[in-house]
């Protein structure tokens, strides 16, 4: 499955609940969920067009992904998308669920609009540095687990199974750090928006964990009642000014929404508070809220639709941040707009846009956010694209990527993004994009009878990489590639055809350092 263009898109910083009672209301289809506060929640139907795509760690789509709104699921194919024409809502969020066995759960949240965009990032569980940890130990017995600042102190004997039942055996923790450290805290962080209980609200992090227990069947594991666990979160080098005490919050995976759960109080660098279960936790202040509008345009005040939204925080002496942590991720709609929220009272951040493979950034202070229409014009292939292709290994030993810079310009007639090899003369042979040099193996015939695999192989979601998936019908083959520009000049109908259809003016060959491969 092709990975889908991101197009007529609005912005979303974007969980589900399990369905118990289904109703017919008002053309909308109701279910009963509990939040963890034990509240009831009706989950609400509503049509809307929700598209997004799924990427593990690196970047890569994930497929396999089972992502589940309300009373519909679906399941992501290789190039790691879904689509659905509903969403599951709850108090006007929509809330979407995505699970893989051996990743952390993710759940997305944000106000429900016609048309969403969601893109999102699964974390494996293991060990992965400051960013993940997985530990067996006995429940019998004391337990301290630490991933970058954040630490966990588990007194000896506090695990109950879910009946409520005390636990004896061995306890499974599976640890995913979303503070300092991680670069892809903005698509891995549950909610997406930091939304709170009270609506014109926002947490402000230092730091925010997801906590996993489970028994040697993988059953999931709590902690027993009346047992206080201590939690300790490092506050961010640099920062200064830091208040005595701060909320300690529980992501409310019903209701897509942080909920203030105890405080935590500064001892030293560090912030220390105690909780009773776990899920997805996190420290920091409340921050009223504002609007801000961003508007991007591209060639001849065009709407540039699909445009990615990020938000950072610089250094500086306000609490929480001391470290480039990145927030919310929002896309403009086909208007090229796109509302989002910020903390009224946040200083020096800076709005980040993303488009076409062109990137603008402008700066904010406090006492100006939220107080205007920002405006973001791109005229990158405004008159015509110089491409330039680069080299890079693949993701598997028999792969690799071709990347384009700027991204691949869509087709003005056939709205296609041409593979690279098509520019390379390969658009009959393929494998003529590229030239091998064999080193061993048992194909007698070198280059000829390998070829490209047509499953995997595609654009990511931004067109500037394309990733070629190689085999070998005539044995193994071991040599090394690269990109073959000899045919670049050459003239031809359907190449002259495809550059008039893309707007291009140029190709370049850039890095084409040898890539090396093994190929089955």
């Amino acid at each position: 499955m092709e990975t889908k263009v991101v197009n007529d898109k609005p912005c979303l910083s974007i969980v589900n609940c399990k369905l118990s009672i289904l109703l017919l209301f008002a053309a909308a289809l109701l279910s009963c969920v509990v939040d963890d506060a034990g509240n009831s929640e009706n989950v609400v139907m509503q049509n809307v067009a929700l598209t997004g795509i799924v990427k593990d760690a690196s970047g890569a789509p994930l497929g396999g992904v089972i992502v589940t709104t309300g009373s519909l699921n679906d399941t992501t194919g290789g190039d790691g998308t879904f689509s659905f024409s509903q969403a599951g809502t709850v108090g006007g969020r929509a809330i979407i669920k995505f699970e893989k066995s051996g990743y952390f759960t993710l759940t997305r949240s944000g106000a429900k609009q016609d048309e969403m965009y969601l893109e999102a990032m699964l974390s494996p569980k293991g060990n992965n540095g400051s960013i993940s940890l997985q530990s067996d130990f006995d429940a019998a017995s004391e337990k301290t687990l630490q991933v970058g600042g954040i630490k966990i102190e588990l007194p000896a004997s506090a695990f109950a199974k879910a009946d409520g039942s005390a636990y004896s055996g061995t306890v499974r923790a599976d640890v995913l750090n979303l503070g300092s450290g991680n670069a892809n805290t903005a698509l891995m962080m549950p909610g997406g928006d930091l939304a709170t209980d009270k609506s014109d609200e926002m947490v402000s992090p230092i730091g925010m964990v997801d906590v996993v227990f489970t028994d040697n069947a993988g059953n999931l594991l709590k902690i027993k009642d009346n047992t206080n666990v201590k939690m300790t979160y490092t506050a961010p080098a640099g920062a200064t000014n830091l208040p005595s005490s701060i909320p300690l919050w529980t992501f409310d995976e019903a209701r897509g929404i942080w909920i203030e759960e105890g405080s935590a109080t500064l001892q030293g660098n560090a912030y220390t508070g105690t909780v009773s279960h776990f899920t997805k936790k996190g420290a920091g202040r409340r921050e009223k809220t504002a609007i801000m509008q961003i508007h991007a345009t591209e060639c001849d005040d065009k709407p540039a639709a699909g445009a990615k939204v990020t938000f950072f925080d610089v250094l500086d002496d306000l609490l929480p941040l001391g470290y480039e942590f990145l927030y919310e991720t929002y896309y403009t709609n086909s208007a090229g707009d796109c509302s989002v929220t910020v903390a009224k009272d946040w200083k020096n951040w800076t709005v980040n846009v993303s488009y076409k493979g062109e990137n603008q950034r402008q700066a904010f202070t406090q006492g100006n956010m939220g107080k205007q229409i920002v405006e973001f014009q791109f005229k990158n292939g405004c008159n015509g694209w110089d491409l330039t292709f680069n080299l890079k290994a693949g993701p598997s030993t028999n792969s690799l990527i071709i990347q384009c810079v700027p991204a691949m310009p869509e087709g003005k007639i056939t709205k296609k993004r041409y593979e690279p090899d098509f520019f390379l003369h390969g658009a009959i042979t393929r494998v003529g994009a590229f030239s091998f040099t064999q080193t061993g193996g048992t194909n007698p015939w070198g280059a000829i009878g390998v070829s490209f695999q047509s499953q995997g192989s595609g654009w990511n979601e931004n067109f500037t990489e394309y990733t070629y998936f190689l085999n070998s019908s005539q044995g193994t083959w071991t040599g090394t590639a690269r990109i073959d520009a000899s045919h670049l000049s050459d003239s031809g109908d359907l190449l002259e055809t495809m550059f008039e259809d893309v707007g291009i003016k140029s190709i370049t060959i850039g890095s084409n350092n040898p890539v090396s491969l093994s190929i089955k």
